[in-house]
C-alpha cells in the first residue's frame, strides 16, 4: 500500500536536492567582480520514487516558505556540487543579497580571482556557462494524490537553500544569471534514485530493472536521491551525488581493494587497519556492501542478484561514477596484481637497451649518429670550415598486444577470488615476457640493418671466430669493438664491451672468467675496462623463441655468446612505448559475452637495434 501523508505541512528527512537554472552574463559588474542570478521560480520538476514511482515536485517560494538564513550568510558557490575540495568553490553569495521577490529567489554572487578558477570565471561572464543549480534540503512537504494518470504532487512549503553551484544542464527553466531579458532556459524530465528498501510488492527481478533504469536516467541529468522515509527527528542533510568522487568512498574502496589484495598474496600486499572489517568477507558480501554503502537495500536480494546488480553498477555510460562501485574494486585488484606480477618478472635485456616513447603507430626512423667531424687547425686569419655529421637510419613501429581476463558471475558467487589473482598475475607475467621477446629477438634473429646487411655480418666486423668463453676470445672481442669505426671508415669510437651475454648453460664459463677479473685488486693486475664487464644470462639462448612482431621463429643456440655496448656510450635498441602508456595497461567492463566484470591488459610497445657497432657476436660451437 502506499503511504499518504496528510494534508497539512509534514515535516521529512531528505538529503540534499538539486535544481539547475540559467546564467545570464549581461549582469556581470566588472567593478565588484559579481554576478546578479535568479536560483529558483519553484517550477514543477518530474521526479522518482522506488516505493511510490513517479510524482511532481513543486517548490513554494514565497518569503514565509523559503529559509534564507544559509544563503544570506555567505553561502558557497560551487563547480557542479563539488565540495570534496576548497579549489571548487569559485565564489559566494554576497551577504543580504538572497531574497524572494514575485515568486523568483535572486541574489548576487562574487566571483572568485584566484587564478586556478579562471577559466570557468570567464566563461561565465562570456555566458558560455549559463545554467545555475541550488541546493536545498525539505523541511516540510505536503503531498496529494494526482488525478487519474498523473502522478502525485509534493509541494514543499518549507525549505531551505544551502549552496549554489554552476552546472551544465538545467532543471527549472526560470532560475538563471540575470539580464534584461525575460528568463528563458529549457526543461529537463528527472527520475530519482531512492535511498528506501526495494518494495515487497513486486517481483526482486522487475524492481532490480527499474531500478537500474531510473538510476541511468537518474546520473544521466544528476538529480539526487529522495528517500521515502519518515523518520523522527529534525532533518538530515547530505551532498549531492553528481559531484565529484568523495573522499569516503575513496577510502571505503581503497579499504576494499587492500583487503582483497591481502587475501590474494598476504606476504605481497599489507592489510591496513581501515581494510581489516573486509578482510572476512567473501566477494558477495562485499558486493552486497557496496551496494548499501551507496544506500541501496538488498535484503530481500538473492546471492545471484546482488552480483548482478553490483556487476552492473558503475559500468553504465553518462553520469559520474563512484569509487566504491564493485566493478571498479575488482578492476583496481586485477590491476595492482598484475602490475606488481608485471614489476617483478625477470627481464635481463634492461641494463642494454634505452627507453623512449613515441606519439602513436606511424613508423618512426632514428638516424644512426655517426662520428662528429675531425676538428682541424685554424691558422691566423684563417676561417672555421663547417663540418657535418654522418648519419644512417633505422626504421620500425609500435604494436598493440593484448588479451581480456574475465571474472564471471559464477566465479564471484563461488568465492573464487584465487583464480582471478592467479590470472591476472599470468597477465602480468606474460606481459613483461613480451617485452623480453621483442627484444632478445632484436639481437639473436640477426635482423636485417638499414644498410641492408644482417646485424651481425663480416662487412660490420662484429663477428668472430668460433670459440669458447676464453680470455683469447673475450680479448678479441675487446679488440673488435674498441676498433669499431665511425660512419665515415675513417674515425676510431673506442667502444668498451660493458655486458657479456650468454645462455644459461654457458652462464658458468661466464662467470669463470669474469670473477677473478673483477676480484682483483691490483689496478696494473688486470686492466680496468675488463672489470667492468657485467654478464648476462638469458634463457632465450637455450631454447629459443617467437618473435611477437613478426611471428619469426627464432632457434636457440646455447653456444653462442655477445658482448654489448653501455647504452650511455652508443645507441643500442631501443624499447618503445605509446606516450603515457609505458607498460602494461589495464580496463574494465561489464562482460558483454560473458556475466561477470571482464578487464582488457594491452601492452603498446616495440623494439628495434639501432646501432650494429653496439654488439659483438661469437658463433661458438661448444661450450
Amino acid at each position: 500500500m502506499k503511504r499518504r501523508l496528510p494534508n497539512t505541512p509534514t515535516e521529512i528527512a531528505v538529503p540534499l536536492v538539486a535544481r539547475a537554472a540559467e546564467v545570464r552574463a549581461a549582469s556581470f559588474n566588472e567593478t565588484d567582480n559579481t554576478i546578479d542570478i535568479v536560483w529558483t521560480t519553484g517550477a514543477k520538476v518530474r521526479r522518482y520514487s522506488w516505493s511510490e514511482g513517479p510524482y511532481d515536485e513543486e517548490l513554494v517560494v514565497t518569503p514565509g516558505a523559503v529559509r534564507l538564513d544559509r544563503l544570506n550568510a555567505g553561502a558557497p558557490f560551487l563547480n557542479t556540487h563539488s565540495a570534496s575540495d576548497l579549489s571548487f568553490v569559485i565564489g559566494s553569495v554576497v551577504p543580504g543579497t538572497a531574497r524572494i521577490e514575485g515568486g523568483k529567489g535572486l541574489a548576487t554572487i562574487v566571483l572568485t580571482s584566484r587564478e586556478d578558477a579562471q577559466g570557468v570565471v570567464k566563461d561565465i561572464r562570456d555566458g558560455v556557462i549559463r545554467n545555475i543549480s541550488v541546493g536545498y534540503r525539505y523541511h516540510k512537504v505536503e503531498k496529494t494524490d494526482g488525478q487519474e494518470g498523473d502522478p502525485a504532487l509534493w509541494r514543499v512549503t518549507d525549505w531551505e537553500p544551502l549552496e549554489v553551484s554552476a552546472v551544465p544542464i538545467p532543471a527549472d527553466p526560470g532560475a538563471q544569471i540575470r539580464s534584461g531579458a525575460p528568463a528563458s532556459g529549457f526543461s529537463c524530465a528527472i527520475t530519482d534514485l531512492t535511498h528506501a528498501a526495494f518494495r515487497t510488492d513486486s517481483s526482486v527481478a522487475q524492481t532490480r530493472m527499474r531500478m537500474l533504469a531510473a538510476e541511468a536516467a537518474s546520473r544521466a541529468t544528476s538529480t539526487p536521491p529522495l528517500p521515502l522515509t519518515d523518520p523522527k527527528g529534525p532533518p538530515t542533510v547530505t551532498h549531492i551525488p553528481a559531484q565529484p568522487r568523495r573522499d569516503d568512498d575513496r577510502s571505503r574502496a581503497e579499504a576494499v581493494t587492500s583487503a582483497l589484495l591481502h587475501r590474494t598474496a598476504p606476504d605481497q600486499f599489507t592489510l591496513p587497519d581501515a581494510a581489516r572489517e573486509f578482510a572476512g568477507m567473501t566477494l558477495t558480501e562485499i558486493a552486497r556492501s557496496t551496494l548499501e554503502a551507496q544506500g541501496l537495500s538488498t535484503r530481500s536480494l538473492s546471492r545471484s542478484e546482488i552480483v548482478d546488480l553490483a556487476t552492473a553498477n558503475g559500468t553504465r555510460t553518462g553520469g559520474s561514477h563512484s569509487t566504491s562501485d564493485f566493478p571498479s574494486i575488482l578492476a583496481n585488484v586485477a590491476t595492482k596484481t598484475l602490475r606488481a606480477a608485471y614489476e617483478a618478472a625477470p627481464q635481463t635485456f634492461r641494463p642494454l637497451v634505452r627507453e623512449v616513447s613515441v606519439p602513436d603507430f606511424r613508423t618512426v626512423t632514428r638516424g644512426q649518429i655517426g662520428e662528429a667531424p675531425q676538428l682541424e687547425r685554424i691558422n691566423e686569419h684563417g676561417e672555421y670550415k663547417r663540418g657535418t655529421m654522418g648519419e644512417g637510419s633505422e626504421s620500425y613501429a609500435i604494436a598493440t598486444y593484448g588479451k581480456v581476463i574475465a571474472l564471471t558471475r559464477q566465479a564471484i558467487i563461488n568465492d573464487d577470488l584465487g583464480a582471478f589473482a592467479r590470472l591476472s598475475r599470468a597477465f602480468g607475467v606474460s606481459a613483461a615476457n613480451l617485452e623480453s621477446d621483442l627484444v632478445w629477438a632484436q639481437i639473436l634473429m640477426n635482423p636485417t640493418m638499414g644498410d641492408g646487411v644482417a646485424l651481425f655480418h663480416a662487412s660490420h666486423n662484429n663477428l668472430g671466430s668460433a670459440a669458447g668463453i676464453n680470455a683469447d676470445s673475450v680479448a678479441a672481442g675487446f679488440e673488435a669493438m674498441r676498433l669499431q669505426k665511425g660512419l665515415d671508415g675513417k674515425t676510431l669510437l673506442n667502444l668498451t664491451p660493458r655486458f657479456l651475454i650468454t645462455s644459461a648453460a654457458a652462464v658458468m664459463k661466464g662467470a669463470q672468467l669474469l670473477a677473478p677479473l673483477q676480484a682483483a685488486q691490483a689496478a696494473d693486475t688486470v686492466p680496468a675496462y675488463l672489470r667492468v664487464v657485467t654478464p648476462i644470462s638469458e634463457p632465450r639462448l637455450d631454447t629459443g623463441f617467437t618473435d611477437p612482431a613478426s611471428g619469426t621463429v627464432i632457434a636457440g643456440n646455447r653456444f653462442a655468446w655477445y658482448l654489448g655496448a653501455d647504452p650511455a656510450q652508443i645507441d643500442t635498441v631501443e624499447l618503445a612505448y605509446l606516450e603515457g602508456q609505458r607498460g602494461v595497461y589495464t580496463e574494465t567492463q561489464r562482460g558483454f559475452n560473458i556475466d561477470g566484470v571482464e578487464v582488457k591488459a594491452r601492452l603498446d610497445a616495440g623494439a628495434k637495434v639501432i646501432d650494429w657497432r653496439a654488439f659483438w657476436k661469437n658463433p661458438a660451437v661448444a661450450l
